[in-house]
């Protein structure tokens, strides 16, 4: 019996190689990567209803001032010495903020237990 397709994860990711890896990541925890590149995309995917998890890169460059938060857990990571980014993140509304290191190592785990948790 068929479900229909997996919910969405939206990624906002600059980086191609890594937006690859977490594609893939995202497949084997269940779910359909959709990888953007501005911060207008993925406030537009992120709002659809198929949507369970919005992943932000910090190191793309978001305008906090205009970002509201949507109805899905979204899940941020930048560079540890980049406190400012991520306060304005957590100060934005954003479900879990945390380091690369953090979210690289730990990804799979995030997506499952943050994308299950809007279904």
């Amino acid at each position: 019996m068929d479900s229909g397709p997996s919910p969405i994860v939206v990624a906002l990711v600059k980086d191609l190689f890594f937006s690859v890896k977490l594609g893939n990541e995202v497949r084997r925890s269940g779910f359909q990567p959709r990888i953007v590149k501005t911060q207008a995309e993925f406030d537009d995917a992120v709002r659809e209803s198929d949507v369970a998890l919005g992943i932000i890169d910090l190191s793309v460059g978001v305008d906090w001032a205009s970002w509201q938060a949507p109805a899905v857990p979204v899940i941020a990571f930048g560079p540890h010495k980049d406190v400012a980014a991520l306060q304005a993140a957590k100060a934005a509304g954003v479900t879990r903020v945390m380091a690369n290191s953090l979210f690289h190592a730990q990804a799979a785990g995030m997506i499952r237990r943050y994308a299950a948790s809007s279904e």
